[in-house]
């Protein structure tokens, strides 16, 4: 099924909850195909059933950790890992039914406040995220406190300056996960997303600093969820993974896929940085933001440069690298 969007670089809030309607109807069929014909478990294949309506009523959505569910089951799958099929099988069935509740919630990424089984799957889920590791520690309680009022801080900035940005935040990314690496020489992540967790971001709380960088950091995450959502289907760039090119963001040489990435999501953070300051931010934030804004400018700019020089893209990712040059060139003009 090909996904149509009416836009891209900027916010659809209607045309965003269309899209992630089809999302979930796929993956409820992804997972009545995996759990009642593909699990080979006839004592559990009622209790699957009655989960799966349970979780698919269309009351709410489900939440991130029915992604991180999902996305275990099709790797052990895919590879003919048997047992390893079983047992996310059987985890799926231990995870709560509730669907994702409306508006932002922000919790450790802990075996206390999520279980031990649902911890366990999204660990594993951002694992995939480039330099994180499933040895993540989450916040004491004053941490997680501290970090939860900046982040409410950031939204109510975006509400009230950027509403259009802040009704698709909540669309794409409602929870917010809190951990550190526990090795201090990894715990150089601001923030990390990944589809296989979808509805959710991770976000280092020592990081969680100053207004204008967690609300930019919120944006980036977010605008990662959203280019998922684009090449659900189709790829945007066809080099090879192998080929590997300098980056703005990264120490070491990484896939043009990354860089497209760090290009889009950062004209995003230019884009709403503008719209935040042109409703009437000022004062020191807005100084700040300013300058977070233009810093973002010259990281797309370099990672532009690269994708013009190197990247081959498929006729999806030219438009979006096309929308984005239009939208960076009104910024610089």
């Amino acid at each position: 099924m090909e996904l149509q969007f009416r836009t891209t670089l900027l916010p659809d809030a209607d045309d965003l909850r269309e899209t992630i309607t089809r999302l979930i109807d796929r993956l409820e069929t992804s997972f009545r195909h995996l759990l009642l014909e593909v699990w080979d478990s006839p004592k559990n294949k009622a209790k699957a059933e009655e989960k799966l309506k349970r979780i698919f009523s269309g009351q709410g959505r489900p939440d991130s950790r029915i992604f991180a569910a999902h996305d275990a089951m099709v790797n052990a799958a895919l590879s003919q890992d048997e047992p390893g099929f079983n047992t996310t099988c059987l985890q799926f069935l231990q995870l709560p039914d509730e669907v994702e509740a409306t508006g932002l919630r922000v919790r450790g990424l802990s075996k206390i406040e999520l279980g031990s089984t649902a911890c366990d799957l999204l660990r594993r889920a951002y694992c995939d995220d480039v330099g994180l590791t499933t040895d993540l520690l989450a916040p004491g309680a004053e941490a997680k406190k501290q970090a939860t009022a900046k982040i409410n801080q950031a939204i109510n900035m975006m509400e009230k300056y950027a509403p259009d940005w802040a009704r698709e935040f909540d669309l794409l990314a409602p929870q917010v996960y809190l951990a550190t690496n526990r090795d201090p020489k990894k715990s150089g992540f601001g923030g990390a997303t990944v589809f296989a967790a979808f509805g959710s971001i991770l976000m280092n709380f020592n990081k969680i600093d100053i207004l204008p960088r967690v609300l930019m950091t919120l944006v980036h995450e977010s605008s990662h969820a959203k280019l998922f959502l684009y090449h659900l289907d189709d790829p945007v760039i066809l080099n090879e993974d192998t080929e590997l090119f300098s980056s703005p963001l990264r120490s070491a040489p990484r896939p043009m896929e990354g860089i497209f990435h760090a290009a889009w999501v950062s004209a995003r953070m230019v884009q709403s940085a503008n719209c935040i300051l042109d409703n009437g931010l000022c004062g020191p934030d807005a100084k700040e933001l300013r300058r977070q804004s233009s810093q973002a400018a010259i990281v797309y700019q370099d990672c532009a440069t690269q994708i013009e020089q190197h990247a081959r893209l498929t006729p999806l990712g030219q438009r979006l690298f096309d929308d984005a040059q239009r939208a960076m060139s009104d910024v610089r003009s």
